[in-house]
């Protein structure tokens, strides 16, 4: 018998394709700064699918604001055999409040938002539904969140959460006991959460934590010495991260993975993919164990933290992109205001 010691045991749990979660934005409307090949037809989508159920991929990331993804999600699933432990997490429309808008409609169109999601998904209970504007947890004097409450206790929501948008909130989210799910960004180049110890924070509280933004949508599959003007502050990082894989042997793609991998601890990174094939690429980079904590961690601790305007994609300006390209441009999910 081969003695497996802790860091073995360790190595392998975290290397668990059970805590990826698929993201699904590129599967209902344009998304991704790096995606030329837009949203997958059904073919391709059964075939994501079919991957990550046999990996043991069983949660999906959605939302109302993005286009078809929840109806295509939940068309997909009544088709695929042996669909059930699916784990759908969606967020409410972010239009359910406005300034202007009275407690009637505002809470009119949460209940048209979660019975949208029910229907569309085929789900009578929805298991994780999250704000997607952390202001609305305090909007209408906390009654917009009292009415998910209710839901949720009437068994028609599994849990409640927040996504938050920034650092700031991500905290904020962290306090409030009740919301037991939280969705945040990180990344190689997006330390700001990782060097304050939120994940450390959150798994400490028991909160279920799932991470957006690990590739910076797309920016990780570029060259350096393609980014946009906007992104010129991460051309130095996205450099040294090039330079580190080339040590390594592997495809830079692999160390964000990596980095999510082993400085996210008890997170679930969000994955987003268009075909089977960088399906299997993702999991074989998961997997890769040629990249460990200890061998990323100069890298990690050498990088800069790059400012709110690099690393969140709803600040960046609207990309005019030609129409054979699928860049973040009004209507994507990068530009929805959380």
């Amino acid at each position: 018998m081969v003695n497996t010691d802790l860091t073995t045991r360790q190595g392998r749990r975290t290397r668990d394709p059970r805590r990826l979660t698929l993201g699904s934005a590129q599967w209902g409307m344009p998304y991704g700064i790096a995606n030329r090949e837009g949203p997958p037809d059904d073919a391709r989508l059964e075939a994501m699918l079919v991957r990550a159920r046999d990996a043991g991929v069983r949660a999906i990331d959605t939302a109302r604001a993005y286009g078809e993804s929840e109806a295509r999600i939940g068309a997909a699933l009544r088709d695929l055999p042996s669909s059930e432990g699916w784990r759908v997490i969606t967020k409410l429309a972010p239009d359910v409040h406005e300034t202007d808008l009275g407690l009637a409609d505002c809470l009119e169109r949460v209940s048209t938002s979660l019975s949208g999601s029910r229907v569309a998904l085929g789900e009578d209970t929805l298991p994780v539904v999250l704000l997607h504007r952390f202001a609305h947890r305090h909007a209408c004097g906390g009654k917009l969140w009292r009415t998910l409450l209710a839901e949720r206790d009437a068994g028609r929501i599994g849990q409640l959460g927040v996504s938050a948008a920034t650092p700031e909130e991500a905290w904020a989210a962290l306090e409030d006991p009740d919301a037991e799910v939280l969705q945040v960004a990180s990344s190689l180049l997006d330390l700001r959460l990782v060097r304050r110890g939120f994940f450390a924070r959150a798994r400490e509280l028991g909160r279920t934590v799932y991470v957006r933004s690990v590739f910076l949508q797309g920016v990780a599959h570029l060259d350096p010495a393609t980014l946009p003007s906007f992104l010129a502050p991460a051309v130095e990082p996205l450099r040294m991260i090039h330079g580190t894989a080339a040590q390594l042997g592997v495809n830079p793609r692999a160390l964000f993975l990596g980095f999510a991998r082993e400085f996210l601890p008890g997170a679930h990174p969000i994955v987003g993919c268009e075909s089977d094939a960088q399906l299997a690429e993702l999991l074989e980079d998961w997997s890769d164990d040629r990249i460990d904590g200890a061998g990323l961690a100069p890298l990690v601790e050498s990088l800069p933290i790059l400012g709110a305007d690099v690393v969140d994609p709803a600040r960046w300006p609207t990309v005019d992109a030609a129409p054979s390209a699928n860049q973040t441009r009004v209507g994507s999910v990068a530009t929805i205001r959380r």
